[in-house]
């Protein structure tokens, strides 16, 4: 087995939210060598099969409460057989694949971006992704950019998708799970490889496509936990490196608990 690919979900079926994830398995499903790994939240199952990749291995966790991206990719690592771990989300996908970020893993760096831009696409280009895979026609060479960078927002290392060994991963305590709802688990993450001075790289074989779906203010920038992320990813730019290696170390010991939401039984 060459690497492990972990997603976390939550999503109502018939949902956008699901016909990406969808998508997204029926795109690793083409990847022979990379077990896949669906971590999904909520108060109950419904990821029912089938599902587009048939080897794809389903873990509940349960989570009534606001969606952890961070926990639900620890959860994923925790199950995972492989030496080098793929972290992505349920709404991204790579056309160039992630062979070659994989192999770099293996061979020259600790974690691997396998793409350097992302598009943001149309509801009517997310359809035809849905319908003809990753390869699907989008005329991607526009003149007008559409790319993060064009848009005024900075692509962080460890977003959408990227590699990392898992000894590095363990050294660092995995993703920091005080991040809840949406927003800076990436960052976080992104700042733990920088500061614990990880080798890493860039690939460029083309964009990675984010799919639409509906978002709104109330569930992004504007939820309430929102102004917590914030200053916990702002507590990251100030913290030294003796209390960067003592977080590490508490992480290490904490993380991915699968019951970590699941009420104690009196």
């Amino acid at each position: 087995m060459q690497a492990s690919a972990i997603v976390t979900y939550r999503g109502e079926p018939g949902s956008d939210r699901r016909a990406n994830l969808d998508a997204v398995l029926a795109w690793l499903a083409g990847m022979p060598g990379i077990e896949t790994i669906v971590v999904e939240q909520g108060a109950c199952p419904r990821l029912a099969p089938p599902l587009p990749h048939a080897g794809a291995r389903t873990i509940f966790a349960y989570n009534a409460g606001p969606f952890n991206k961070a926990w639900g990719q620890n959860v994923g690592a925790r199950h995972a057989a492989a030496g080098v771990l793929l972290f992505g989300d349920a709404d991204v996908i790579v056309p160039g694949g992630l062979s070659a970020a994989v192999a770099h893993c293996h061979r020259d760096a600790q974690v691997v971006k396998p793409y350097r831009s992302l598009i943001d696409l149309t509801p009517d280009e997310t359809r035809r992704v849905r319908e003809r895979g990753a390869q699907a026609d989008l005329a991607l060479d526009a003149a007008t950019p559409r790319d993060r960078d064009a848009n005024g927002e900075r692509l962080v290392l460890c977003g959408g998708w990227f590699a990392m060994r898992r000894d590095a991963f363990a050294a660092l305590g995995g993703f920091d799970e005080r991040f809840v709802g949406w927003g800076g688990e990436d960052d976080a993450m992104t700042l733990k490889v920088e500061r614990a001075r990880l080798s890493a790289c860039e690939l460029d074989p083309g964009p990675a496509l984010h799919l639409w779906h509906p978002r709104s203010r109330a569930s992004t920038t504007g939820h309430s936990r929102y102004a917590a992320n914030r200053a916990l990813l702002d507590d990251y730019q100030r913290y030294d490196d003796e209390v960067l290696a003592r977080l590490f170390e508490v992480q290490r010991q904490t993380c991915g608990r699968r019951d970590k939401y699941r009420p104690v039984a009196e």
